[in-house]
């Protein structure tokens, strides 16, 4: 290459590198809560209303996956967890229902469980992040958004009560019954009934969170119900958020399927606000986030039959989302970064030095070529 082509090339890979894209600060770094292993949980009707399955994740952190039948004492049929790349499917097909509480439209809860649930019936735990050890007192919880890509299918008996993050607070860490002076905090991400107007319930003013709806964000607006004792005067209290969309026949009913993301310190932080303007100063003070739990409920047919199926494609703890930023989260883009923390930064971080190196091969080539040039002219 002659003198007179090396300025030239300076400039030209001076030019690639300015305008190869360059690496966000906002980078979105998310930690999978569904395991990329293969495996079927098969549990028959009252014989196995607890079974359960550890998940290994990243970190050396679990999660458990049960059917979770609690309200269940006799019936024919089975439920069937699916785990495969990411995503967990739930068959529920159950015949003859016959319920422990015959008042309580709900028979079982399929989910996935992270944390500490040491009451029963489980009275276990799971491994859990380094970022995020529970339990752990509510004002520690660090801004992480969940976000879950989900589809009910249309039942073809019974029907899904709610689709829902079931979230425990507790007043003392590691107790093995739930009091009152602890907290169940439900969102119900899709909801079939309103409880406004129902007996034993409160109607709260409504609260506003940032949410993510199928890839933007957006300040949402969530109806708030309490239950003050859930189980009688020794239980413990029960409120519920319902995002407020797809209204129709007097309620909102949330989503069917889709993506749907929250900040857990702001969920979090909204429950136990709401916890301290119920309950009076202080009272609210001395919580622990103990246990995180996805999943449906789901009740029967008045013949007492349940066949339905739902699917988690993923479930993700995001961080550094910026709340003033829109952002597209789709089932390919949550299920690529459900490998590992160190997969999510390459790809985020190496990819616009690949493309800045691939065009200043570019320019290189560019360079050689136009010497050539210079030297036959």
């Amino acid at each position: 290459m002659s003198p007179r082509a090396l300025p030239l090339l300076a400039v030209l890979i001076l030019l690639a590198l300015a305008v190869a894209p360059q690496a966000s600060a906002q980078c979105m770094i998310c930690y999978p809560m569904i395991s990329n292993a293969s495996y079927t949980l098969f549990s028959y009707a009252v014989l196995n209303n607890y079974n359960a399955y550890f998940m290994k994740l990243p970190q050396g952190a679990t999660a458990m996956i049960s059917p979770m039948l609690w309200n269940l004492v006799g019936g024919n049929g089975n439920v069937t967890m699916v785990l495969t790349d990411g995503h967990l499917a739930v068959y529920v097909n159950i015949t003859g229902v016959v319920r422990a509480l015959s008042f309580i439209p709900v028979v079982g809860f399929p989910d996935i469980m992270y944390g500490d649930y040491s009451w029963g019936p489980f009275y276990t735990m799971t491994s859990t992040y380094s970022f995020l050890r529970l339990p752990m007192p509510t004002g520690q919880v660090p801004s992480l958004w969940s976000i879950v890509n989900y589809s009910l299918s249309p039942p073809s008996a019974g029907s899904f009560n709610d689709f829902s993050y079931d979230i425990w607070l507790v007043r003392h860490p590691g107790a093995t019954s739930l009091g009152p002076s602890d907290v169940e905090l439900m969102l119900w991400m899709y909801a079939n009934q309103s409880l406004a107007g129902l007996p034993y319930w409160v109607t709260w003013h409504s609260v506003t969170m940032p949410t993510i709806i199928d890839g933007q964000l957006e300040n949402l607006s969530y109806q708030v119900f309490i239950l003050p004792r859930n189980g009688g005067p020794s239980g413990w209290m029960l409120i519920i958020l319902i995002p407020e969309l797809n209204y129709s026949e007097g309620a909102y009913h949330g989503l069917t399927h889709g993506v749907f993301g929250v900040n857990l310190r702001d969920l979090i932080s909204t429950a136990v606000n709401i916890v301290g303007e119920f309950n009076g100063t202080q009272w609210e003070s001395g919580l622990y986030l103990s246990v995180i739990q996805l999943g449906a409920e789901v009740d029967a047919s008045g013949n007492g039959t349940m066949l339905m199926n739902f699917t988690v494609y993923s479930w993700d703890l995001c961080g550094n989302l910026s709340a003033t930023q829109t952002y597209t989260v789709t089932q390919t883009v949550t299920r690529t970064v459900t490998s590992t923390l160190t997969s999510v930064v390459k790809e985020v971080l190496l990819t616009p030095i690949i493309v800045a190196a691939a065009v200043a091969v570019i320019a290189v080539a560019a360079a050689a070529a136009l010497t050539v040039r210079t030297r036959r002219g």
